[in-house]
C-alpha cells in the first residue's frame, strides 16, 4: 500500500509540474513589430590598387560592397573621390592611370546602385606627405571616397 501511495504522489507531483500555471497568459503568437529608423551616416572608404593597375582586386570589391551595404535604405547625395598615387608624375600616361582608377571605383559603386546627383573627382597627382621621396608604398595607390548620405529611398 505504501508503494502505491508513493507512486501516486510521484505521478501527481509530475502532473502538476507539467501543467501551465493558471495565472500566466499564453505567449503572443505574432511577434511585435518595432519600427527602426535607419541612421544614414556619411561613409568613407579607401580602395587600394596594385602598382600600375586600374582593375579592382577582390579585397577592393569587398570594401565597395561593405560601403554599399551600409548605405542600404539611404539616398546618396554626393560622392567625392580623391586619387592618391605613388606614380604621380607629370607623364600623361600616369595621369590617365589616376583618372582610370577613379573611374573604376565610381563604376563599381554605380554597379551596386550607388549614384549621386553630385560627383566630384580630384585626380591631380598627390603623394603622401609622410613618405620619403623615391620610396615605393603600396598604400599610396588608392582612391579615397566619401559618400554623403541622408535618409531616403536607396537600395
Amino acid at each position: 500500500m505504501k508503494r502505491s501511495m508513493i507512486a501516486l504522489a510521484g505521478l501527481t507531483v509530475a502532473a502538476v509540474m507539467q501543467a501551465p500555471a493558471f495565472g500566466q497568459a499564453p505567449p503572443p503568437t505574432v511577434p511585435a513589430q518595432i519600427p527602426v529608423e535607419k541612421a544614414c551616416e556619411d561613409v568613407t572608404v579607401s580602395v587600394y590598387f596594385s602598382a600600375y593597375e586600374t582593375m579592382l582586386s577582390s579585397y577592393s570589391m569587398r570594401a565597395v560592397n561593405a560601403a554599399s551595404d551600409r548605405l542600404a535604405g539611404c539616398a546618396v547625395t554626393e560622392i567625392n573621390a580623391e586619387v592618391v598615387s605613388e606614380e604621380a608624375h607629370s607623364d600623361e600616361d600616369l595621369a590617365a592611370l589616376s583618372e582610370a582608377r577613379a573611374t573604376a571605383v565610381l563604376d563599381a559603386f554605380s554597379a551596386r546602385g550607388i549614384r549621386a546627383p553630385e560627383v566630384h573627382t580630384d585626380i591631380s597627382p598627390k603623394v603622401d606627405a609622410a613618405m620619403p621621396k623615391r620610396t615605393k608604398a603600396p598604400l599610396a595607390r588608392r582612391v579615397n571616397v566619401v559618400l554623403t548620405a541622408e535618409p531616403g529611398y536607396g537600395l
